[in-house]
């Protein structure tokens, strides 16, 4: 059994260990860049662009996908910014209004009614994420 504190041994190729990473999950630019920077020191950035010409690596597509799946576990607008941006996707919140619009997110933040106690509700939906006024909106409503 391997000791947990021993170092993996580093991938011969930058391309192959990337192309590795991106077969068993998507990563943004950012999170790719700071896996190869594990292990490599240099040729990152241009792996990284090869990545993106043959369409493998695309942020875009990457902040699409992590919008639309936080949309369905009803997450609100502040948690999935915060995700983005955890991510190095500041710059997708125009995409983010778009795809989550304020209609959305208080017909998702009503899912949630029944759920819990009144008094305990506008907590929890705050900590989902939804956003504060939404949330008031809301409850004025039950």
């Amino acid at each position: 059994m391997k000791n947990s504190l021993q170092k993996k041994k580093k991938p011969n190729s930058i391309l192959n260990y990337a192309l590795n990473l991106l077969s068993r999950k998507d990563y943004s630019e950012f999170e790719l860049r700071e896996k190869l920077l594990q292990y490599f020191d240099s040729g990152i950035e241009e792996v990284i662009e090869k990545l993106k010409e043959r369409g493998l690596l695309s942020d875009e597509r990457y902040a699409e996908r992590l919008i639309d799946r936080y949309i369905k576990k009803k997450y609100g607008f502040l948690r999935i910014k915060m995700e983005l941006e955890k991510r190095g996707l500041k710059d997708f919140g125009v995409l983010l209004n778009k795809m989550y619009t304020y209609d959305l997110e208080k017909e998702n933040a009503k899912m949630f009614l029944d759920k819990k106690p009144k008094e305990k509700l506008y907590t929890y939906l705050v900590q989902k994420g939804f956003r504060p006024r939404i949330v008031q909106e809301v409850l004025a409503e039950k």
